[in-house]
């Protein structure tokens, strides 16, 4: 087999005393060229295909906003190599979709450029993004009552369980015993605990109420999807004889992952392509 180095070494000596670029065999298989300049030269890449009437194929990376959109986009673009991929964090709660329009076949003669691209990732509801962003987080009594008020209508009762009206009932107590002291509480059989609050400078005036210790809520994962039921524990701690509380959604996880997989079904069912979990 020929040594190619002499070659490089004869086109470089030329490309250097004939002050012009000199090619260097190349490789065909790859369409790899390889070309020596002369000192002082640089190369420069010039592509002309905008000049072109249109171009000589698709590429694109675009970004929707929702799945009706995605589904469109890749309908209208997808082939029989086109392949969707699903990249999903659940704990995290990340979920994306990425369609490759142009990808690789399943065939050693229908390699793809992968450079024509569709993305999207659900938007989380704005109900989502309240509760998760208030779940774990103790607040005092005042504003415990206030966020139960203002996400009245998320409440789902059933299943032994507290109604909105219940939860109103317990916030609007909440209210009127934040001033007071806490006493004592006492868990009952039924569930929940009942709460003993005094005036500040008076023990004997008792005042009690029931802390529920489960509830649960109806509301969507993702903008524009249908409602998922969450339920959550509800917590209370001590603290110089002041009361704060805070709510743990019960697997939200689980939940997401729920409302993805509803998501995934939807765009199979629609476009008829391979979808694949992971990183393309």
């Amino acid at each position: 087999m020929e040594n190619p180095e002499p070659r490089n070494n004869l086109a470089e000596t030329l490309a250097k005393e004939l002050k012009k670029p000199f090619e260097i065999a190349g490789d065909e298989l790859s369409h790899v060229r390889r070309v020596a300049l002369p000192p002082g030269w640089t190369l420069k890449e010039i592509d002309d295909e905008k000049l072109l009437h249109q171009p000589r194929r698709k590429v694109s990376s675009v970004r929707l906003d929702n799945a009706n959109s995605f589904i469109a986009y890749v309908g209208l673009h997808g082939t029989l190599e086109s392949t969707i991929w699903v990249k999903a964090d659940y704990t995290a709660g990340k979920v994306e979709f990425l369609a490759i329009v142009n990808d690789h076949g399943g065939h050693e003669d229908s390699s793809g450029w992968r450079d024509h691209r569709a993305a999207y990732a659900p938007k989380f509801s704005e109900e989502w993004n309240r509760w998760k962003g208030a779940d774990k987080k103790p607040m005092t009594q005042a504003e415990f009552a206030t966020f139960i008020e203002d996400n009245l209508s998320d409440i789902a009762g059933g299943d032994g369980l507290p109604a909105g009206a219940d939860m109103l009932r317990m916030a609007i107590d909440f209210e009127a015993k934040q001033d007071m002291r806490f006493k004592s509480a006492l868990r009952l059989q039924s569930g929940g605990v009942d709460l003993a609050f005094v005036q500040q400078e008076d023990n004997g005036t008792l005042e009690k109420m029931k802390l529920f210790d489960r509830f649960a809520i109806g509301i969507p994962v993702f903008w524009g999807d249908a409602a998922y039921r969450v339920e959550a524990r509800l917590r209370y701690r001590v603290r110089e004889g002041k009361l704060s509380f805070w709510f743990e959604l019960i697997r939200a996880d689980k939940v997401l992952e729920a409302a993805a997989n509803a998501i995934v079904d939807k765009i199979t069912d629609a476009v008829q392509m391979p979808i694949f979990l992971g990183q393309p």
